[in-house]
């Protein structure tokens, strides 16, 4: 259905149709436009254009002349004078998707009827200053910029329904692909953006061009507004926990987006870029420092059948009535003080609060455990994969738990594993008690996406039980380094899609991470992703501090008191690892030394260690474990490998071991920190930190049940 242009159209781009006044014509022109109606296009030369770029494409087109138009007049930054049309006419890796004229008169459309223009013109913006950011908004968002990393997207490589591109827009945004049950080949940006069937994948070359036909224009809601009209939007099937989050009074902490300070900071150059002398190269401080919530929710229907009442007349009393019937938190305090932490309906709600904003392709860190390999698309899991977040409000442990036999991500799933010294590590039974809450992941799985944050449902109720907090008190916890660091996630550091390095300020009033503290400004602090390097690191990433370092890490809760063992996870591939003295304490000022400076040069190599190869005799090899435990170290689990699908794990690499840095009585109500600083004057000698584990006294000093390889 094309749009003729109008011959006796002035210069300033006026539209040629009446302006829309009711939602359902433009719901109507929607409906048809994703049923099949579109313009009538030239694909002859799809891909003629790889010695040409995106500019040249979209030029040579009259359907996009109108978005050429937008590419000319906006500029790449508010510092810079070039164009996006420039951009797009240089060398780079970018994946375009471009807006026909007809997808821009539709968005246009729009904007009149949410009463923001009163016709679908340029020139009917009240200001200047409006019509440039809807300009803004239709660039911007149209372009995946890959140039740092160097990923374009061919449409049988975007992600799979409900997770996001791995980079974002121009405009800092994450947008994902939603798909047509029936024909795949059906899909769309954020389930509203049709991509045209017949007019993607235009290879070009700089990159891909894709033909939308709606502007790609993703909402700037936040967790905090969206739940705050949810309070009264009762078809929203949210009312009852957006009313539980307004009582806590935790609304205003769901509505920020990104620390502004840090973004001021940034653009005053206050963070120039390090050189790392080992190297010779470049490191770049992060962009931004975003925030981000994932929401857990059970929904209106849910709460109408637990406490038989329409959902308008569910009180924040019915709620907390309900979950003390339940006996989830027995010492809790009941009483209508929502907002303290003590309170039984604020450790309810907050359980279901995470200060991260985890995506859907996250929920399961897949990277480099035992028979796994995301080479091969869709594999199915092979051992399980599991992390432990830090909840809101009162700190307290919830599990993400994914394996072949869950079917899916879990929470506060428990199963038994076959974990032998022979076995495979997956699960052999999952008790019903135990079986954890389903993460639906699928196309209808009702996920709301915000700018910073995302709502999972859930259909069954979530609480930090005395079953949970049990099971986790005989579990080994394996924590990668940044996983203790909410910004990583938040920030995009997360078993990233690419290589990467990212320096942090050593500058007290510049630091990056709330649980991680810089302590002199001699400390060069980086995070290194090693994604494809060959490096045995668990899930890819590392702390890497060089310098005259010292920097202090916050710790997650134990779940019930008890002795428990920390360990950490140390390779001595490099010979620049260096010696450190490891502190510890529930007083960060005050923290206790623990034991002898460690040595990370120290390996499986040094005969002092006591690492021998694993035989075929197992009594033989549990003598070696114990050997090399008196020492104060232990072997690398089976679970990791170097390579993602190799077969080399880090048990058997004598380059990759575990040290026992701390055995103390800790409790669920402290907070606990460890500090480590280096002992040498050496400025190239490096901390590295690879995972961190909490083990519990019952699981690594059990007469019945040794602590197993993995």
């Amino acid at each position: 259905m094309p749009r003729k242009k109008n011959k006796d159209a002035p210069s300033t781009h006026s539209y040629t149709h009446e302006p829309m006044k009711k939602i359902y014509l433009l719901a109507t022109l929607l409906a048809l436009l994703i049923s099949g109606c579109k313009e009538d296009i030239d694909t002859s030369a799809r891909y003629v254009f790889s010695t040409r770029t995106i500019a040249s494409y979209l030029e040579s087109h009259e359907q996009f002349s109108e978005y050429v138009r937008l590419l000319k007049e906006q500029r790449i930054s508010t510092l810079s004078e070039s164009t996006v049309y420039q951009l797009l006419t240089a060398y780079g890796s970018y994946t375009c998707f471009a807006p026909t004229n007809n997808a821009i008169g539709l968005y246009m459309d729009s904007l009149v009827i949410k009463g923001i223009i009163p016709e679908a013109s340029w020139d009917a913006f009240p200001t200047e200053r409006c019509r440039d950011s809807i300009r803004e908004v239709i660039v911007y968002n149209s372009i995946l910029d890959g140039t740092k990393q160097d990923i374009k997207y061919y449409s049988a490589e975007f992600p799979r329904a409900n997770e996001e591109f791995a980079i974002t827009t121009m405009a800092d945004r994450k947008i994902s692909v939603a798909y047509n049950a029936d024909d795949l080949d059906d899909c769309s940006i954020d389930g509203i953006c049709p991509i045209s069937k017949t007019n993607r994948d235009i290879l070009t070359l700089n990159g891909y061009v894709h033909q939308v036909e709606y502007v790609i224009n993703p909402s700037n809601e936040t967790l905090g507004s969206t739940l705050h009209r949810f309070t009264t939007d009762f078809g929203s099937n949210f009312s009852v926990v957006a009313r539980m989050v307004e009582a806590c009074g935790m609304m205003d902490t769901l509505t920020a987006v990104r620390d502004e300070r840090y973004e001021t900071l940034y653009l005053q150059g206050a963070f120039p870029k390090f050189h790392w002398n080992l190297l010779n190269v470049d490191v770049v401080a992060p962009e931004h420092r975003k925030y981000g919530f994932t929401l857990f929710a059970e929904n209106d229907e849910f709460w109408e059948t637990a406490l038989g009442k329409d959902r308008r007349e569910i009180t924040m009393s019915d709620v907390q009535d309900w979950v003390d019937r339940q006996k989830y938190y027995p010492n809790a305090v009941k009483d209508d003080n929502y907002r303290s932490e003590e309170n039984l309906l604020n450790l309810f709600l907050t359980y279901h609060m995470l200060p991260e904003r985890i995506p859907v392709d996250k929920l399961a860190l897949h990277y480099n455990e035992k028979g796994f390999t995301y080479r091969i698309p869709n594999m199915a899991p092979t051992v399980p994969v599991w992390t432990h977040y830090t909840t809101m409000g009162k700190r307290r442990l919830l599990r993400i738990w994914e394996s072949r036999e869950s079917e899916g991500p879990c929470l506060n799933r428990f199963p038994s594993l076959n974990n032998g010294r022979h076995g495979d590590y997956h699960e052999r039974e999952c008790l019903p008690q135990n079986k954890g809450i389903r993460i639906e992941t699928g196309e209808d799985a009702g996920i709301i996406r915000l700018i910073n944050g995302i709502i999972y449902p859930i259909s069954e109720p979530l609480a930090y039980t005395d079953l949970v907090r049990d099971n986790l008190a005989k579990t080994r916890i394996r924590y990668d380094a940044w996983e203790m660091q909410p910004e990583a996630m938040n920030n995009d550091m997360r078993i990233m899609s690419y290589f990467m390095r990212y320096y942090f300020s050593s500058d007290p009033d510049k630091q990056y991470f709330d649980n991680l503290t810089v302590n002199t400004k001699e400390t060069n602090l980086m995070l290194l992703n090693g994604r494809d390097q060959g490096w045995p690191n668990y899930q890819a990433d590392e702390v890497l501090a060089e310098g005259l370092y010292d920097i202090t890490i916050t710790l997650p809760p134990v779940p019930r008191y008890g002795i428990y063992e920390i360990r950490m996870g140390v390779s001595t591939v490099s010979g620049t690892r260096g010696i450190c003295q490891i502190y510890w304490g529930n007083r960060k000022d005050q923290l206790k030394v623990q034991g002898i400076p460690v040595n990370m040069l120290l390996g499986g190599q040094d005969a002092l260690l006591g690492w021998e190869q694993d035989t075929e005799d197992d009594d033989y090899n549990a003598e070696v474990d114990k050997k090399m435990r008196n020492n104060g170290f232990m072997k690398g689990p089976e679970y990791i490998v170097a390579n993602p699908g190799g077969t080399e794990t880090n048990r058997r690499s004598a380059t990759s071991t575990r040290r026992i840095i701390v055995r103390e009585a800790m409790s669920p109500d402290e907070t606990y920190y460890l500090r480590f600083k280096t002992v040498q004057d050496y400025l190239e000698k490096q901390l590295f930190v690879d995972y961190l584990e909490f083990c519990p006294k019952e699981v690594y000093d059990n007469p019945d049940t040794p602590e197993d390889i993995w």
